[in-house]
């Protein structure tokens, strides 16, 4: 996936002078060769509203806004320009971020947006933006977004994966997760890695499945049993899933428990830098919402949609 990055689009941040989707953008585009768009979707409500302005007057104040916001992404030139990469800049007028770069996807072609996302410091918690979720949501391309922190590489990338899924479809975005996954760590030199988190049963529901007569589907209707039995069948799928890639069994993490919980546990631990998720088009990740998952994740995220 990574290798066929030929236009990357860089959401800009008019809030902040450091832009962290832009640094990473370099970081990628020198690697791939691919161009780079410098989009920066600006709105002002005073020009719209202010009674004291006419149609004529309120097109002229937002024309001349418009191009000192185009001013400001010049600045970044200098940046981008010695690196020998391609670039391009765009501002767009509109009340919503999400749905001009939505509609610049459309248009341009891009194959990867970058976007930046607000980081806690002292806690190291990632806050995702209404933007965020929307993008995470509906982009059509992969959609990359990380936080500002003052090293950009991406030491230890994760692969999280469902072997489970049913359809075709699904098992096809598996494939494409963990080989985003090789090849992101390929670009920054790191470690690939892969996860799957499944859930059991716990015992009370078991026995409560016995108390109304529903087959275990074990001969004695032992918990134990079926607790290795239902790891067992896991581990089956996550090997036939990995069977065509070289992962160690360092690099690989079958985790028991919910990934709302086991997830964020597990990038923690493993101190890992880039997670790689795919998201289904009804909004889920792996039968969780994306939502109770990403909040407590403290990476950076790639996301890849079904």
């Amino acid at each position: 996936m990574m290798k066929l990055i030929k236009k990357i689009l860089v959401v800009m941040d008019s809030s902040s002078d450091h832009q962290p989707a832009l640094v990473q953008a370099i970081n990628i585009a020198k690697k791939t060769l691919a161009s780079i768009e410098l989009l920066l979707v600006a709105y002002n409500s005073e020009f719209v509203s202010h009674w004291n302005f006419n149609q004529a007057q309120s097109a002229a104040l937002q024309k001349e806004y418009l191009a000192s916001k185009l001013r400001w992404l010049e600045t970044y030139l200098p940046e981008v320009k010695p690196l020998g990469i391609e670039v391009y800049m765009d501002v767009v007028w509109h009340t919503d971020v999400s749905c001009a770069v939505l509609a610049k996807i459309e248009s341009n072609g891009a194959s990867l947006v970058i976007k930046s996302t607000k980081q806690n410091s002292t806690i190291n918690k990632i806050f995702f933006t209404p933007c965020d979720w929307q993008l995470l949501e509906h982009c059509p391309v992969p959609l990359l977004l990380t936080k500002n922190i003052s090293d950009y590489s991406y030491r230890k990338v994760m692969a999280a994966v469902d072997p489970e899924r049913s359809h075709n479809k699904a098992e096809k975005l598996d494939a494409e997760i963990i080989q985003a996954t090789l090849a992101m760590a390929e670009l920054f030199k790191g470690q690939a890695h892969v996860c799957h988190c499944y859930q059991p049963i716990g015992i009370e529901l078991w026995q409560g499945m016995s108390s109304v007569g529903m087959d275990h589907s074990l001969i004695n209707g032992d918990f134990h049993e079926y607790s290795d039995a239902i790891k067992h069948h896991h581990q089956v799928a996550f090997k036939a899933l990995l069977r065509d890639y070289a992962f160690d069994e360092q690099s690989t993490h079958l985790v028991a428990g919910s990934a709302e919980f086991e997830l964020p546990e597990l990038v923690n631990t493993q101190q890992v830098d880039l997670l790689v998720m795919g998201m289904a088009n009804n909004g889920k990740f792996i039968g969780n919402t994306v939502e109770k998952i990403l909040d407590n994740v403290g990476c950076d995220i790639l996301s890849l949609k079904c």
